[in-house]
């Protein structure tokens, strides 16, 4: 996508474009901004991403909406990572070792697969360089917090080159909300001949977060009278455990400047040990709260990916191609243990205000153990054309195979199966594809179109025993795009989008599937050098995301026309910085950030509200040649804010003012 000052697309679409030449919508957040908001978890980094909106709930699980959708794709180095498809959200370690965020917008199955409707998300690792450079950070700031991180990588020969990146967090948190993240990550590069490159990657994070259900609201989305929003009322013995190892190994042979292969292959080995106390129930008169449907699971997921690519550059007559045509594997394993939450501490009543939380012993217990086994094969072509000097037309075609197996097996407490389960296999096939046009207009400016479609297979069977056809659903975007290198880069696009086959769960329990949904809206994202030291981004992103049919007989509460839950309509980021360039104070450089989030709701049947809510940063710093020192206060007006919930009245009290104070040396 938008790489520094390139302007190119490559690391999504697969293909290199020019910004001005593709027909898609993209962000990205580079080391630059990330350094200036000194941001270490991704949350935070999408304050700066227009038109996505990150969500952090129980505790530590990561999720974005993305043009009023939940379903998109997060990739690492070009690799998906499959957690957020399974279940949507799933907790993300520290930033250390990443060196820039990309967001492509809309559907991309055609390359990337299924699951991906509101957009992609590409986390791109820092690589090795061909000279030795080094970079330590320590910061210490509100709440108790330390963050550490460190990196260094350079030429070992010739040929080989490395880098080597730690990170730590530690936190006792708002809201006494604490985390411990730490993370170590390892790159080797290899040039075998002139032909031939090699590398290999490694990663791997051992996190702990305490949990948060959130404080139980009034009906009219108020505070509980005598209250105090600082109060976590989890059991202090709920955890979040998160351990998580990666292998990537990528293989490129360049047979031309034309013609080249790409062969990567990955493995990755993922556990989330989960158990809190989730729901909080409000007394009549508002005194006390119990504490109930406690909630464990223990999953564990190992993925093998392989993906090749044949990239072909050739002409036929006065076309210009650049095509790529390729196949990737999947082969997922996930166990998810799960039981019982047993002991005294269980389903106690507390007092809302000074309330006792820790009532007693409590622990998980494992009874059962619920598989999933999926396979996908998919095959994929795409070529990029300029039909002239103006014109540009981007085609894409992909063919998937899914299998999935499920089954639920009983278990004793040391987790030896007592009784298995019956397997269910489904099978799914699909076809999507993409296009789209571009015109360029001039040599800054170009106007374009695309239209694409989106499968994700489903997991899902009905009461009867049937299975649910796949959630399918596309998009038509059309947008202007002005740039000029260095300086600016400007897009504006409107878009729909529509979601058909969802499925939802009724009171008791059983799914159904009953309806459709869709998006439209605008976006503006804006880029700019206004001049040398002077850097602003920011943008607006318009949503109107309505259920638009829906089986109201299966599930009462929610009718046509009634908002998505958590989809604002109005969202805007904003951050402006500037670093005197010369003179005694060469180096000093000031910040300040704005975001709005309009009011929106947090359950499909529209009964509570999260209020709007703004916010503003700022920082200060001063760059010497190789230190630098840095202040950064974030909620300057320490604005009592919501930023989500769970259970429709659940909310999550956003972070009060807080600080973060970092000394920073590089070579």
């Amino acid at each position: 996508l938008i790489n520094g000052k390139k302007r190119t697309i490559n690391a999504i679409d697969k293909v290199v474009m020019r910004n001005l030449e593709s027909p898609v919508t993209t962000n990205s957040v580079d080391a630059r901004l990330l350094n200036q908001r000194n941001v270490s978890s991704l949350g935070d980094a999408f304050k700066s991403v227009t038109g996505v909106r990150p969500i952090n709930r129980y505790g530590g699980f990561q999720t974005f909406r993305i043009r009023g959708f939940s379903n998109f794709v997060l990739l690492v180095d070009g690799v998906r990572d499959e957690r957020h498809n399974l279940s949507n959200s799933a907790p993300s370690t520290n930033l250390a070792n990443i060196e820039r965020i990309e967001v492509l917008k809309g559907p991309a199955s055609v390359l990337l697969g299924h699951s991906a409707l509101g957009g992609v998300i590409n986390l791109v690792k820092k690589k090795p360089s061909f000279v030795t450079k080094a970079s330590f950070k320590a910061t210490y700031g509100s709440y108790n917090s330390v963050n550490m991180s460190g990196g260094i990588g350079g030429p070992i020969t010739d040929k080989l080159r490395y880098r080597v990146d730690v990170g730590t967090t530690r936190t006792e948190g708002w809201r006494a909300f604490g985390e411990k993240t730490t993370n170590g990550a390892v790159t080797l590069d290899y040039d075998l001949t002139d032909k031939d490159y090699f590398q290999f990657s490694f990663q791997a994070n051992n996190d702990i977060y305490d949990t948060d259900t959130g404080i139980p609201m009034l009906e009219n989305s108020k505070v509980v009278p005598g209250m105090d929003i600082e109060t976590r009322y989890n059991d202090p013995q709920d955890y979040l455990k998160h351990k998580r190892k990666d292998f990537q190994l990528r293989y490129i042979h360049t047979f031309s400047d034309l013609l080249k292969i790409t062969a990567q292959m990955s493995w990755s080995d993922d556990d989330i040990d989960y158990m809190s106390t989730e729901f909080l129930e409000l007394s009549k008169d508002q005194k006390t709260i119990k504490r109930a449907y406690p909630y464990y699971f223990n999953h564990h997921t190992g993925t093998f990916q392989n993906q090749l690519d044949l990239s072909y550059k050739f002409n036929t007559g006065r076309i210009k191609h650049r095509s790529v045509i390729g196949h990737s594997l999947s082969v997922l394993d996930r166990k998810t243990y799960g039981g019982a939450v047993e002991g005294p501490g269980t389903f106690t009543t507390i007092s809302v205000s000074n309330p006792i939380l820790n009532q007693g012993h409590i622990e998980a217990v494992d009874s059962k153990v619920s598989a999933r086994e999926e396979v996908v094969n998919g095959f994929y072509i795409q070529d990029w054309m300029a039909l002239s000097k103006k014109i540009k037309l981007l085609v894409g075609l992909r063919y998937d195979v899914f299998s999935g197996t499920y089954y639920k097996d009983k278990l004793a407490p040391n987790r030896k199966v007592l009784e298995e389960g019956v397997k269910t296999k489904i099978p799914t096939t699909a076809v999507t594809y993409r296009a789209g046009l571009v015109y360029e207009a001039m040599d800054n400016l170009s106007l374009f179109t695309s239209y694409s479609n989106y499968f994700k297979p489903t997991r899902r069977i009905t009461p009867e025993g049937q299975v649910f056809d796949p959630e399918k659903g596309y998009q038509l975007e059309a947008g202007i795009k002005l740039e000029e290198e260095h300086r600016y880069s400007i897009t504006l696009s409107a878009f729909y989008l529509q979601k058909n086959n969802i499925v939802e769960r009724n009171k008791v329990k059983e799914y159904h599937q009953i309806g459709e949904a869709d998006s439209k809206g605008i976006e503006l994202d804006i880029a700019f050098e206004i001049f040398d030291g002077c850097y602003f981004k920011g943008g607006y992103a318009f949503v109107d995301a309505k259920v638009r049919e829906f089986d109201s007989a299966t599930l009462q509460a929610i009718q046509v026309g009634n908002k998505l839950k958590f989809t604002p309509e109005h969202l805007v980021n904003a951050w402006l910085n500037y670093e005197k360039q010369e003179g005694l104070a060469k180096g000093l450089g000031l910040g300040l950030g704005f975001n709005y989030v309009s009011e929106n709701y947090t359950n499909s049947s529209n009964t509570y509200l999260l209020p709007s809510y703004a916010t503003v940063d700022a920082t200060v710093y001063h760059q010497f040649k190789t230190v630098r020192l840095s202040l950064n206060v974030d909620n300057i007006t320490d604005k009592l804010y919501f930023a989500d919930a769970i259970y429709g009245n659940q909310f999550f009290p956003g972070k009060g003012r807080n600080y973060k104070l970092s000394l920073g040396y590089k070579f």
